[in-house]
C-alpha cells in the first residue's frame, strides 16, 4: 500500500473544505513546522501551557519566535503562549486609535528587553525611522518615557495572565460557558473518581427512573428541550458522561488513544457506581463504540447492553470515501500519523469561520434530507452555530482520540462480549455503507442492523430522539 503523503492530503482538503490555493500552500506550510494541540482556547485564540524554571522575569513579555509571546504565570513555574495579537488586542481596546503593524511591533520589542537599535534591525528598518514609530506609539500610549510604555505593557500582561489562569484552572471541573447551551431540566453534575479526578456527566428525566447511560459522539450533541421531555415520558434517567478535554479548558493531554480509553471507562465506571447499583444498558452514539466495549469488558456487572446508533466503524477496515475526511483521516493515522496530526489542525481552524464551518459540514453530509434538516436548523440559529463553533473547539483533543479510537479499537473486542447487541443505523445515512454495516453488525451482534427510516448521521433532534424511543421500546420490562 502506498504511503500517504501530504500531497494525497490537498485534494480531501479542497473537496470537504472547498480550501482555496492559498489554504493549500498553508497546510503544505504546516507539515513543515507543526504545533502542538492547544491546551485551551481564549475566545478565538489558541493558548499552549508549558512549565519552565522558577525564575524573575526582568520583562513582561517573551517572544516565542515571530508570531507568539509568553507570558509567565505568578507563580514563576508556568507561561501562556500565545499569538501576540491577542496582546495587540487587549493594547489596542483602551485606545481611541489603534497601533499600527510597526507601533505594536517596538512595543512588543521593548516590552520584551529589546533596545530601539535591536528592534530597528530586528524590523530591517534604520534606527531613525524606529525612533519615530516609538515617539506614534507614546502618544497613543499617553506616556512619554520607555519605562513607562514597558511598565503598560506589563499591565496588559499581568490582566491577560489573570484571565488566563482562571480559565485554566476551570480545567475538566465544571461546564462554564457551555451551561447556556443546555435546556431548563438538565442536571450538570461532577464525581470525583477513587484517584482524585473530577468526572463530569449531564443527568436528565426523573431521578428515580431506569437508568441509561448515553455516550456522546466525537463533538457533543445539542440537548433540546424536547431530549429532556421524552426521557421523562419514557421514564429513563439518561446519564450522559463528558469524555476528558471534551467542552474543557484543561491542559492535560494524553500520549495515546489507550490513555485516553483508560480515562473515559474509570469516568463512566465512577459515575455508574454512583447513580445505580444495578447493570445498566449503554447506548453508544457515533464514535463512542470503543468505549462502550471497554466498559463492559471492565465492569461487566455494570452493563446490561449496549446499542450501537451510527456506528463509525472504519476500524472495521471497511470502505472508504475520501470525500468524506474523516476516512481519509483514519487511513492517514495508520500509515503517516505526523501528515495526518497536520492535517487534522488545519481542518480544526475552518471552524472559526462559520459559513466555512458551514459549507464544510453541509459537504460531509450532503445527499441526507435527514441530516439536511439538522443542518437547516443549527445554522439558521445563532445560538445553535455558536454551541457547535465552541463544542469542536473546546473538544480538539477528544475528538483527536476519537478518530485515533478508529485505528486501534478492534471489533473482535465487542464480538467477544457476552451482553447484548444492537446496531442502529439510518436509511438516510450517506457517510456508512449499510452493505457494510450490516456485514459487521452480522460478525459482532450476530444479528442485522434496525434501520431507523427518518434518521440520517447525525444523532441529534428528532433523529436521536426516535431512535432512543426505538431502543426504549426493548428494554425488558
Amino acid at each position: 500500500m502506498k504511503q500517504l503523503s501530504g500531497m494525497d492530503a490537498l485534494p480531501v482538503l479542497a473537496d470537504a473544505l472547498d480550501e482555496g490555493h492559498a489554504g493549500l500552500v498553508a497546510f503544505s506550510d504546516k507539515l513543515r513546522a507543526v504545533d502542538d494541540v492547544p491546551s485551551f482556547w481564549f475566545d478565538d485564540a489558541p493558548v499552549w501551557v508549558v512549565d519552565r524554571e522558577d525564575t524573575l522575569d526582568p520583562w513582561p513579555v517573551q517572544a516565542v519566535g515571530s508570531r507568539k509571546i509568553a507570558l509567565a504565570c505568578a507563580t514563576g513555574t508556568r507561561a501562556f503562549i500565545l499569538p501576540a495579537e491577542v496582546f495587540r488586542a487587549h493594547v489596542s481596546a483602551h485606545l481611541s486609535a489603534p497601533l499600527s503593524d510597526a507601533e505594536h511591533q517596538v512595543l512588543l520589542d521593548l516590552a520584551c528587553g529589546l533596545s530601539v537599535d535591536e528592534s530597528a534591525a530586528r524590523a530591517g528598518v534604520a534606527v531613525s525611522t524606529r525612533r519615530k514609530q516609538l515617539q506614534g506609539t507614546f502618544r497613543k500610549l499617553a506616556v512619554d518615557t520607555q519605562a513607562a510604555m514597558v511598565g503598560l505593557a506589563g499591565q496588559v500582561a499581568h490582566r491577560l495572565v489573570a484571565r488566563l489562569s482562571a480559565l485554566h484552572r476551570s480545567g475538566d471541573a465544571g461546564f462554564g460557558p457551555y451551561r447556556a447551551f443546555l435546556p431548563a431540566g438538565v442536571r450538570c453534575a461532577a464525581v470525583e473518581r477513587g484517584d482524585g479526578a473530577t468526572v463530569r456527566y449531564l443527568d436528565m428525566g426523573p431521578v428515580s427512573g431506569r437508568v441509561v447511560m448515553v455516550l456522546h459522539p466525537m463533538v457533543f450533541p445539542d440537548i433540546h428541550a424536547e431530549d429532556v421531555a421524552l426521557f421523562h415520558e419514557l421514564g429513563l434517567r439518561a446519564i450522559w458522561p463528558v469524555r476528558p478535554r471534551c467542552l474543557s479548558q484543561s491542559a492535560l493531554k494524553s500520549g495515546t488513544w489507550q490513555d485516553h480509553c483508560d480515562a473515559a471507562v474509570a469516568d463512566c465506571a465512577a459515575v455508574l457506581e454512583a447513580v445505580s447499583a444495578a447493570p445498566v444498558p449503554v447506548v453508544a452514539l457515533v464514535s463512542s463504540g470503543g468505549y462502550a466495549t471497554t466498559l463492559a469488558a471492565r465492569h461487566p456487572h455494570s452493563v446490561a447492553q449496549i446499542d450501537f446508533v451510527s456506528t463509525c466503524y472504519s476500524a472495521g477496515r471497511t470502505r472508504t470515501r475520501d470525500g468524506y475526511f474523516g476516512d481519509f483521516l483514519v487511513r492517514a493515522l495508520r500509515q503517516n500519523g505526523r501528515m495526518a496530526m497536520v492535517f487534522a489542525q488545519h481542518l480544526s481552524g475552518a471552524v472559526f469561520d462559520l459559513p466555512r464551518l458551514e459549507r464544510t459540514v453541509r459537504r460531509i453530509f450532503r445527499g441526507s434530507a435527514a441530516d439536511k434538516v439538522v443542518l437547516d436548523s443549527v445554522f439558521s440559529d445563532a445560538q445553535k452555530a455558536a454551541r457547535l463553533k465552541y463544542a469542536v473547539r473546546q473538544s480538539i483533543g477528544s475528538i483527536r482520540h476519537d478518530y485515533l479510537g478508529q485505528v486501534h479499537f478492534d471489533w473482535d473486542d465487542a464480538r467477544r462480549l457476552p451482553v447484548t447487541k444492537q446496531f442502529w443505523h439510518g436509511a438516510q445515512d450517506r457517510v456508512h455503507d449499510l452493505e457494510d454495516l450490516t456485514r459487521l453488525a452480522d460478525y459482532v451482534s450476530g444479528r442485522p442492523p434496525q434501520v431507523m427510516a427518518e434518521m440520517g448521521h447525525l444523532t441529534e433532534g428528532a433523529s436521536l430522539r426516535s431512535v432512543l424511543r426505538a431502543i426504549a421500546g426493548t428494554y425488558p420490562i
